[in-house]
């Protein structure tokens, strides 16, 4: 036992023994994007009608297909979204990484997604720095209906869902915001009904719902609920300390999950894939969101 605690005693010992730590956590940080997840959360909406209570919502972001997410693994995350049976689907965005070529499997990879209210998308900052039109084109291949600052009546029992895709247009570098949003929201809602509809925006970037244009759309027609990705989560969440940074400029607001912001309900993904390749704390996730009555 002298032994033992000289040994514990030691700097030299101390410093192996931090190292080997400091290494195993290295390790599980470039183990932890392959470890998938099912996230599922309700959605209380006030007044929302009776025929969409229970209504789930699958969701996948941020897939990155690309050199760091291989194909595979995209096969996983929508084998996990399917085996859920949500009705619909909203994919939001970043779906390929710096090659938009990528995107041309996404009409076997997304075979298995056949929901009752069908398969929604919004673009990502990484179709903008590729060939969004590329993207969208192949996707649209693929059965999905990518809105592009565009709404999508859809019936659902006795109840109208209007679904709105926004574009994401932003800066070429950090803090990534919008370059013009002004038009972006307004577009999309142009023709939509002005009452009796439950509207679902789909927009990439969580930081849009901070945007003047969108308080002054949402005072007339309200969103009931957004869903986003983009952030990651930060990707690396430390304990106690969460992320050290989100690729946001609201930073921790939008690091995953439920929030209210601008009065509106928001749901950010922390995503499916990963633009590097290591997380730590903050696994790679599919997301099942479920209406449900307030």
């Amino acid at each position: 036992m002298p032994a033992l605690l000289s040994l514990a005693d030691s700097p030299a010992s101390w410093c192996v023994i931090v190292t080997a730590l400091l290494a195993a956590i290295v390790a599980y940080a470039f183990i932890e994007p392959g470890r998938l997840v099912v996230r599922r959360v309700d959605a209380l909406i006030p007044g929302l009608p009776p025929s969409l209570d229970g209504i789930k919502i699958g969701q996948l972001s941020d897939l990155h297909r690309g050199p760091m997410m291989p194909r595979s693994r995209v096969e996983r995350a929508v084998a996990l979204l399917a085996a859920e049976s949500p009705d619909m689907v909203a994919l939001t965005g970043d779906f390929v990484s710096y090659w938009p070529g990528y995107a041309a499997e996404y009409t076997e990879t997304l075979a298995p997604l056949c929901p009752r209210l069908g398969i929604f998308a919004c673009t990502g900052n990484h179709e903008h720095w590729t060939d969004p039109d590329v993207v969208t084109t192949a996707l649209r291949e693929a059965g999905v209906m990518v809105l592009r600052n565009q709404h999508q009546l859809v019936a659902a029992g006795g109840a109208t869902l209007c679904i709105i895709g926004i574009d994401d247009v932003v800066a070429s570098n950090p803090p990534f915001h919008h370059i013009d949003p002004a038009d972006d929201l307004s577009t999309a809602l142009a023709g939509s009904p002005p009452s009796g509809v439950f509207r679902l925006l789909l927009a990439h970037n969580p930081d849009f719902v901070m945007e003047s244009v969108f308080t002054r759309e949402t005072a007339r027609r309200p969103i009931h609920l957004v869903l986003s990705g983009h952030t990651h989560g930060g990707q690396v969440r430390l304990p106690l300390l969460g992320a050290p940074h989100i690729p946001s400029q609201h930073r921790q607001l939008f690091g995953g999950g439920l929030v209210r912001a601008a009065g509106t309900l928001v749901y950010v993904s922390r995503g499916a894939g990963s633009s590097w390749p290591m997380r730590f704390n903050c696994p790679p996730e599919v997301n099942i969101i479920t209406l449900r009555a307030a």
